[in-house]
C-alpha cells in the first residue's frame, strides 16, 4: 500500500512533470497582450485522467495542463466513473474522501475506527466498502490469510455498516439497491488458494450464496470455486452487470456443472466435455443477484493471462475480449451471455519492453472501432461494420492502456511516465502529458 509519503514524493514528481503538458500545445495558461497589459487567462479544464502510478496508488490528471486534481493515493473508481474515493490511514483510523469527476472537488469526507482498505464503491459511488487488511503484500485478488474480517459500509455521512464476518472476505461491488454486497470468499481463510463470489446481505450480515441464471438458490456444494489470472472488468450500466474475465482454469468446475454432478454423479464436469476451455467471462447482475459463466473458445487462456483484455462497446450491445498474443478476438452477446463469433487478426507484440509478456488493453473509437493494443502497436477492428482489420499503427514506447471519453472524439494512450493524446487512425502525437511512475491510464472522463 502507498504510505502518506511516497503519495507526497509522487505528488511532488507530478508537479514537478507539468512543463511537459506543455510541450505539444497544453500550457499551464495563455497570455495576450493589450496594450501595454499582459493578462493571464485561466486554463480551459481538460479531460480528466485516472492514472495508476506505482504500488496501485491512483491519482486524476488534468490534460490540458498536467496539473494534479486528486493526488495520489489508494483509491476506487465508482462504475459510472464520476466518483474516486480515496482511503489514508492516519493516526489509527481511516480518513474517506470522496471526488467529484471531473474537477476532481472533495465532495464528502468522514473518518472511520480503525485501519481500512477501501475496496468497492456502488455504481454512483455514494456507497463505498472497505475491508481490513491482512498485512504485506496483501491484495483484494492476492490476500494474505484471515479467519475473520471487517467490513465498513460508508456514506457521506459516515459509517453505515460494520461487519464482523467469519472468512477470508474481500469486497467486490454492490447491488443496484445498495442493499447487499458482494464478496469474495477465500478458501481455505488461513491459506487461500481459491476462490467463490457470494453475497452478503447488509441488514441482517448474512452471508448468502449467489442464485442462478433462473434465479435459484445456488445448492450447497455447487458453488463455483476459482483460481483466476489477470483478472479484468467492465460494468454495464444498461443491464447493470458486471463482466469480468478469467484465464487459466484448469480445474474450475461452473456452477451449472457442479448442479448436474449432483443430479447426476456420472455427469461430464467442463473440463471432460470442453478440454480447450481455459478462459472464460463471469457475469455478475446486481439487480438480480445471480452469476453466470460464458466459456471461451481455444485459444484463449492459452497464453498470458496479461495478454488478454476485454471492452464493452460504446452502445452496450456487444462484449469483446481479445488474446493479443494469438490475435483472436471473441465477440459476446451482453444479454444472451452467448459467443456470437470468433475471428482472427494480426498478432499483436506477445512480449513488453521487459522481456514478458506484454500488457493488453482495448477502447472503442468515436465511428465504434475497436482499438487493442499489446506491446508498442495498436490495431483497429472495424467489428460493426462486417470485420476487417484497419488501421495498424506503432507506439514510441510499450501501451498501458488505451482509454477515450464517452463520445470518443479523443483517444490517449498510457505510455512509461507519460500520456499521450493521439489520432485514432494514423496514431500521430497531438500532446503528451508527463505522468511520473505511470503503471497504467484506467479512464478518461470529459469536462463536464
Amino acid at each position: 500500500m502507498t504510505t502518506r509519503r511516497k503519495a507526497l514524493r509522487l505528488a511532488g514528481a507530478l508537479a514537478a512533470g507539468v512543463a511537459g503538458a506543455g510541450a505539444l500545445g497544453a500550457s499551464a495558461g495563455c497570455q495576450f497582450r493589450s496594450g501595454d497589459r499582459t493578462t493571464r487567462r485561466a486554463p480551459t479544464p481538460g479531460d480528466a485522467l485516472i492514472v495508476e502510478l506505482a504500488g496501485g496508488a491512483l491519482a486524476v490528471v488534468d490534460a490540458a495542463t498536467g496539473r494534479l486534481l486528486v493526488n495520489p493515493g489508494p483509491a476506487v473508481l465508482s462504475g459510472d466513473g464520476r466518483r474516486l474515493v480515496r482511503a489514508e490511514q492516519p493516526d489509527g483510523g481511516t480518513r474517506l474522501t470522496s471526488h467529484r469527476l471531473p474537477d476532481g472537488a472533495a465532495v464528502a469526507g468522514g473518518t472511520l475506527t480503525g485501519t481500512l482498505a477501501v475496496r468497492a464503491t456502488s455504481a454512483d459511488g455514494a456507497l463505498v466498502a472497505l475491508a481490513n487488511d491482512a498485512g504485506p503484500g496483501h491484495t483484494p485478488y492476492r490476500p494474505g490469510p484471515r479467519e475473520r474480517t471487517t467490513i465498513v459500509v460508508a456514506d457521506g455521512a459516515g459509517q453505515r455498516r460494520r461487519l464482523e464476518l467469519p472468512g477470508n472476505l474481500e469486497p467486490e461491488a454492490f447491488d443496484a439497491t445498495g442493499s447487499a454486497l458482494f464478496v469474495l470468499d477465500y478458501l481455505p481463510p488461513t491459506a487461500p488458494d481459491r476462490y467463490r463470489v457470494r453475497v452478503v446481505d447488509l441488514a441482517s450480515g448474512q452471508v448468502q450464496p449467489l442464485l442462478t441464471r433462473v434465479k435459484a438458490v445456488v445448492p450447497g456444494g455447487a458453488e463455483e470455486e476459482m483460481r483466476g489470472e489477470g483478472r479484468q472488468a467492465v460494468y454495464d450500466s444498461r443491464r447493470k452487470r458486471l463482466f469480468t474475465l478469467y484465464t487459466h482454469q484448469p480445474d474450475h468446475v461452473h456452477t451449472r456443472d457442479r448442479i448436474a454432478a449432483v443430479t447426476d454423479p456420472n455427469g461430464a464436469g467442463a473440463r471432460e466435455d470442453a478440454p480447450h476451455v481455459h478462459a472464460f467471462v463471469h457475469t455478475l447482475d446486481l439487480n438480480e443477484r445471480w452469476a453466470f459463466c460464458v466459456d471461451l473458445p481455444a485459444p484463449f487462456g492459452e497464453r498470458a493471462a496479461i495478454g488478454h483484455t476485454i471492452a464493452l462497446s460504446r452502445d452496450g450491445s456487444r462484449l469483446h475480449v481479445a488474446d493479443t498474443g494469438s490475435g483472436t478476438l471473441a465477440m459476446i452477446d451482453p444479454e444472451g451471455l452467448t459467443v456470437l463469433d470468433s475471428v482472427r487478426f494480426d498478432a499483436l507484440a506477445d512480449t513488453g519492453d521487459s522481456g514478458s509478456a506484454a500488457p493488453a488493453a482495448a477502447t472503442f473509437d468515436g465511428a465504434g472501432m475497436l482499438l487493442v493494443g499489446a506491446g508498442r502497436e495498436v490495431v483497429g477492428m472495424a467489428v460493426t461494420a462486417g470485420g476487417g482489420t484497419d488501421p495498424r499503427w506503432s507506439t514510441p514506447a510499450e501501451v498501458r492502456g488505451l482509454a477515450g471519453p464517452p463520445d470518443g472524439t479523443r483517444l490517449y494512450v498510457g505510455q512509461p511516465d507519460a500520456v499521450l493524446r493521439v489520432d485514432a487512425g494514423t496514431g500521430a502525437v497531438r500532446q503528451r502529458i508527463d505522468v511520473p511512475g505511470l503503471v497504467a491510464l484506467r479512464h478518461v472522463i470529459a469536462p463536464a
